[in-house]
């Protein structure tokens, strides 16, 4: 039993250790969209050879997660209000594991002190002439001229055709806060250029929050000239096509935040003032989502090219989705629009959830190892026991063989 004992003892301690996991935050009561900055760079790994630190993993307690990377640091914000666990997985060279968490009291946003101050300081349209029936979008750029952050607003256009007819354009978003003195561009929804002659578009922001107190300045009108269709120009024609996309990432997480990196080429004969370029996701189940409309608002020259950002979406459905890519109210107007649209894949992955516990210590793995040796070590004393306990047969006695002659001479005796 001894032998047993110290056999056991002899295989707990050769079974290599997996790493001691460490993990610290930069502020462990931040507000509600604060960046929180994770540091796991203190993990100690059990030595320099197979058990150096391979990977890190961060779950932050709000259903987000990072993949598993070779950064020891990670960044986060939180949406919502209340207590989270965050916690790391770091991982060895051998597969053992380790885990650290720390609480986290995310805190409600102080209550502002002042009041913002929006105003559509400027506007045009793309293209800035449009002819009849093309797509055209206004541009606006929208400023904070108050003492508070505008956590959102809308901003609403209107056309008022030359018969004097008011139509609705649409209404676009702010889309992230505005702090004071700064400015963002804002794009309306795209609209068909109709009625020859010259257009009223009016612009109005409004529901702000928090509330203004000055709106007298929310206001603002520009003119928009509708131009006949005539026949392309003499000097030829712009010829805009997407080349290329890429997402970013390449292989995305459902859930994941990605955008779309598009490289478009000017193949025609004459420089393009502007487009418009339309982005759409069909999903695996076949459903066919818009993403958004990006705006070529430089020209672009003859053989020249340019990558152009997509709106940002969610990345939703686990599987293969194919994007397409559309680029349409080329200024002026192109006569070959049959290089205009693009397809590629993305293929989305599913979210991996959390590790299970590992509350003992050990990973399975290290117990199914620890397990096996301690086996069979105690085969190994129970042989040898019964192989020195088990009893010899034992043959017929035989007398031991007769002594050789004494032929050593006789001792001298004195006289």
């Amino acid at each position: 039993m001894w032998a047993v004992a110290f056999s056991l003892l002899a295989v707990v301690a050769a079974t290599p250790k997996g790493p001691t996991a460490v993990l610290s935050v930069d502020d462990v009561t931040p507000v509600v969209g604060q960046i929180v900055h994770f540091d796991a760079s203190g993990s100690v790994p059990h030595d320099q050879g197979k058990g150096r630190i391979v990977s890190y993993e961060f779950d932050f307690g709000d259903g987000n997660h990072t993949r598993e990377q070779s950064s020891p640091f990670a960044s986060h914000a939180y949406s919502l209000v209340g207590p989270k666990r965050a916690t790391v997985d770091v991982e060895d060279a051998r597969g053992n594991e380790g885990s650290a968490s720390v609480r986290i009291d995310v805190q409600p946003k102080s209550p502002p002190t002042g009041a913002p101050d929006l105003r559509p300081s400027s506007a045009s349209t793309i293209p800035a002439q449009p002819i009849e029936g093309q797509i055209a979008i206004v541009s606006i750029t929208l400023a904070n001229h108050g003492n508070a952050t505008a956590e959102g607003a809308t901003i609403d256009v209107t056309d008022q055709r030359p018969n004097g007819t008011v139509v609705s354009i649409g209404t676009a978003s702010l889309s992230a806060p505005l702090e004071p003195e700064a400015s963002v561009v804002v794009y309306s929804p795209t609209f068909v250029a109709i009625e020859v002659g010259n257009h009223t578009l009016h612009i109005a922001v409004g529901n702000v929050t928090p509330a203004e107190t000055d709106v007298e300045d929310n206001t603002l009108t520009i003119g928009m000239t509708v131009l006949p269709v005539t026949g392309p120009p003499p000097g030829g024609v712009p010829d805009l096509a997407p080349e290329s996309a890429v997402t970013i990432p390449t292989q995305p997480v459902e859930g994941e935040i990605v955008s779309l990196s598009i490289r478009v080429a000017n193949r025609g004969s004459v420089a393009a003032d502007a487009a418009l370029i339309d982005i759409s996701d069909v999903r695996p189940n076949g459903t066919i989502v818009p993403i958004g409309t990006s705006v070529l608002s430089t020209p672009l020259g003859l053989g020249d090219s340019v990558v152009v950002d997509s709106p940002s979406f969610v990345a939703a459905g686990v599987g293969d989705h194919q994007l397409q890519i559309d680029i349409r109210s080329v200024t002026p107007a192109e006569t070959d629009v049959e290089d205009n649209s693009l397809t590629i894949s993305m293929t989305v992955l599913p979210a991996k959830g959390p590790p299970p516990p590992n509350e003992g210590g050990f990973s399975l793995d290290t117990a199914l190892l620890a397990g096996g040796l301690a086996a069979a070590a105690v085969a190994a004393v129970l042989v040898a026991t019964w192989l020195l306990l088990t009893p010899r047969e034992t043959g017929p006695l035989e007398p031991p063989p007769p002594e050789p002659p004494d032929d050593s001479p006789p001792p001298i005796r004195p006289p």
